[in-house]
């Protein structure tokens, strides 16, 4: 490769890189900005629709699934700009191993794997924020079955939790409170709350509270129940992952073995790696080992998977 293409590529990753760290910083600060000067108070936004009718594509259904992981991660993020940041650490990684081996290949593994640490980093706290819920209600449920007693009615209980319940599942609880406040029925407001708190647990709620505004009912004698199953349940989950832990930590050491002797001979070894994919049997025997890894992994959470 000539010094005039290597500077041309350059030029590019540099102008690229630093359009989209400025449009990422943007679109970042923008929610934390106009919050500030709104005085901090939680202003009721118009979610993104992510269920709808119909058959979609692939593509659709990608979608709707990064919309989902972007929204319950519980970040001052949108779509667009989570989408922005996997582009952006895809073409630093991408370009920067493109220029030190100079090989195609190298940029293609570097700009997949730069793309997928920010999707792992969404992930990630899309599953703490579920953790956080989940432990949370039913500290809620119980808040809410002493303000029912108290004498307060369900609009007054949401209002109590959403001002004083745990984030973050106030704020889920201050949303529904203001659906309320807005004239939405009950049953509206649950629905809205099930596509926000993807929870078994949230469904029975949502679903004892539609079934009360329906037809009534000691409606906190039900939600004190309903807090002892939820702590029954959180207890059997916390008692398997203590009996699995020793099988979580050997399919992790496993499963990294694989990516870290791959990664020292691509650092200290590259001409082995090279021979290899040139070779159409190594490409071919390289692709196989992923798909076996996958395949392992998969297999191994699965049957780690509590089924309660």
């Amino acid at each position: 490769m000539t010094a005039s293409m290597v500077a041309i590529l350059i030029f590019l990753s540099i102008v690229s890189g630093l359009g989209a760290i400025l449009l990422g910083v943007r679109e970042l600060f923008g929610a934390r900005q106009a919050s500030v000067a709104s005085g901090g108070q939680f202003r009721l936004e118009r979610l993104p629709r992510l269920e709808q009718g119909g058959q979609p594509g692939p593509i659709a259904r990608f979608d709707r699934w990064f919309a989902r992981v972007v929204l319950e991660s519980g970040l001052a993020w949108d779509t667009t700009s989570a989408g922005l940041l996997l582009v952006l650490c895809g073409m630093v990684l991408g370009g920067a191993l493109f220029l030190w081996a100079e090989q195609p290949l190298a940029a293609g593994w570097g700009l997949l794997v730069g793309s997928l640490l920010p999707l792992g980093y969404l992930i990630r706290k899309q599953r703490q924020r579920r953790k956080q819920l989940q432990e949370q209600l039913p500290l809620a449920l119980d808040m809410m079955a002493r303000g029912v007693r108290a004498g307060q009615s369900l609009d007054q209980a949401f209002d109590l939790l959403g001002k004083h319940g745990p984030e973050p599942l106030a704020t889920e609880f201050r949303r529904s409170s203001q659906h309320l406040e807005m004239g939405l029925s009950m049953p509206a407001a649950m629905r809205s709350f099930l596509e926000r708190v993807r929870l078994d647990d949230a469904r029975i709620f949502a679903t004892t509270l539609a079934v009360h505004r329906e037809t009534g009912g000691n409606v906190a004698q039900a939600l004190e129940r309903l807090a002892v199953v939820v702590r029954d349940r959180l207890s059997y989950r916390r008692q398997l992952r203590v009996a699995t832990g020793a099988g979580r930590i050997s399919a992790i050491l496993v499963g990294a073995v694989a990516p870290l002797v791959f990664l020292f001979f691509f650092v200290f070894r590259p001409e082995y790696l090279r021979s290899m994919f040139e070779s159409p049997m190594g490409q071919s025997m390289f692709v196989l080992a992923i798909v076996l890894e996958l395949v392992g992994l998969i297999w191994t959470a699965r049957l780690l998977r509590p089924t309660l």
